[in-house]
């Protein structure tokens, strides 16, 4: 039996591992480590005027607001079990999934939760439907949970859809027709790409490119009005995916190469570079040098864009 792990995520997650071996419920949850907030939560009064870069902390357990673009330190969230992936709605709202605990939404520049989701098992990524408000989250245990639990109007309890396939989701991005779609691993810890189909119950898998590395490890995935765009962590790569998995683009991203759960904004791709502490602004799909880079976190992790109304 070999193990795969998701990489280095610091003293506030142990590795998830998953077994090769093929058989039912051989995935082994990762444990989480859950660090007590150090602060209350701020935020500067003109914030809600301004569109804000919610950019999640590892490090310090936190999520830091920020303007945008500028990446002016505005506010902070706290509060949290284990932050880990962030998306946002239409109407800004911002949604914090907290492996150890319940995915916490929040009024566009706001410090307190104005509802919380309970969850069940650990996840990584969000997804809110612009056509319905759903919103969707990946599931870690996979083969006992499903690999997405969807919220109907991003609220209530959710509806989770299985496959026995699926070991593991990590994260997930809605297009525009409504479709669900994630990037998971499957019984041969494979990186493969499942779909949800709109008002569907069952889960579809296409094996990806073989330009994408099958043993690398997917930072996120992004509808960008044409393709998904999915990161391969470690290479500093984003591949233009279609639906059926081929590859249409290559995008390098230079000093992008520990990036995790980075947001498009527009043609610019926001991105978490977890080795280097630090964030990135890169054109999309152009790639390259970094536009802007932000400093001053410990282990960034998700990213998202919440516009003022």
């Amino acid at each position: 039996m070999s193990t795969t792990s998701y990489g280095r995520l610091g003293f506030a997650i142990v590795l998830y591992a998953v077994s090769l071996g093929g058989c039912s419920g051989s995935t082994v949850p990762r444990a989480v480590t859950v660090r007590t907030a150090v602060a209350q939560s701020w935020i500067e009064p003109d914030a809600k005027s301004q569109d804000l870069l919610y950019v999640s902390d590892l490090g310090t357990n936190a999520v830091d607001a920020l303007s945008y673009p500028k990446g002016t330190l505005v506010g902070k969230l706290t509060g949290f079990g284990s932050v880990v992936g962030l998306c946002a709605d239409k109407a800004g709202e911002l949604f914090v999934v907290d492996e150890a605990g319940p995915v916490q939404v929040f009024a566009h520049g706001g410090t307190a939760p104005i509802r919380k989701l309970a969850t069940v098992g650990a996840s990584d990524g969000c997804a809110v439907d612009p056509l319905t408000g759903d919103l969707a989250l990946t599931q870690l245990s996979s083969y006992q949970y499903g690999p997405f639990a969807v919220y109907r109007k991003a609220k209530g309890k959710p509806t989770h859809y299985k496959d026995k396939d699926v070991d593991a989701s990590w994260f997930c991005s809605y297009d525009g027709s409504g479709n669900l779609f994630g990037v998971v691993w499957d019984r041969e810890s494979k990186i493969t790409l499942a779909e949800l189909p709109k008002g569907g119950k069952t889960i579809k898998l296409f094996k990806l490119s073989e330009s994408f590395d099958p043993t690398g490890i997917p930072s996120a995935i992004q509808w960008d009005g044409k393709y998904f765009a999915v990161g391969n962590r470690g290479a500093g790569l984003i591949y233009r995916l279609t639906k059926t998995g081929g590859l249409a683009q290559t995008v390098k991203l230079k000093g992008g190469d520990d990036l995790l759960q980075f947001w498009l904004q527009g043609s610019t791709l926001v991105g978490p570079n977890f080795g280097s502490a630090s964030v990135g602004l890169w054109h999309y799909p152009n790639g390259g040098a970094a536009t802007k880079v932000l400093n001053e976190f410990s282990e960034p992790f998700g990213a998202a864009v919440s516009l003022a109304k």
